[in-house]
């Protein structure tokens, strides 16, 4: 017969499984890209981000040093004079950094993001609005919540089943 510690276990991971699943549903399904272009010998670029009232982008790049957020007038314009120590003139300052990477909020126009480097970059960015990140960091709490959960229940799971073992094993 199955004890109910058995049973509280199982059905804490059950339940821990059904919050892990949809939360990292969530979070994989958010939009995303990695999209380099190559616009002259050491510039390299973003596509076009068409700011609007609500959205948001994170930026994740391999070089940061020699990087950043430009209005594409000024890109159009200028990107012939840009090289690494001259970027920084032609920047946009981010919002705030998350996890040392730039988020850009508050914008409006068209930006490109601009890498100076002598090597192709990596370049993943996030382009969404306030709702898509806050389903995102709701979706994390779910997601980590149903990893205790399951967690809990296979240690309750087999903590019980240890001690069922080893007390049968006991002289009586």
């Amino acid at each position: 017969m199955v004890s109910r510690k058995v049973l509280v276990g199982i059905v804490l991971i059950i339940a821990g499984i059904a919050l892990v699943i949809p939360g990292v549903v969530v979070i994989t399904s958010e939009p995303s890209g990695s999209t380099v272009i190559h616009y002259s010998a050491d510039i390299y670029t973003s596509p076009e981000f068409n700011f609007t009232e609500n959205k948001i982008l994170i930026m994740v790049s391999s070089d940061t040093s020699s990087a950043g957020l430009v209005n594409c007038t000024d890109f159009r314009a200028d990107a012939g004079k840009f090289n690494s120590s001259s970027i920084g003139n032609y920047t946009v300052a981010p919002a705030k950094q998350i996890d040392g990477e730039p988020m850009y909020e508050n914008l409006n126009g068209s930006y490109r993001y601009v890498v100076i480097s002598s090597s192709r970059p990596t370049l993943d960015y996030n382009f969404i609005s306030h709702s898509e990140i806050r389903n995102v960091t709701d979706a994390s709490y779910i997601a980590a919540a149903g990893a205790l959960l399951t967690g809990a229940g296979i240690i309750i799971t087999m903590i019980t089943m240890l001690f069922r073992k080893i007390n049968s094993r006991k002289p009586r």
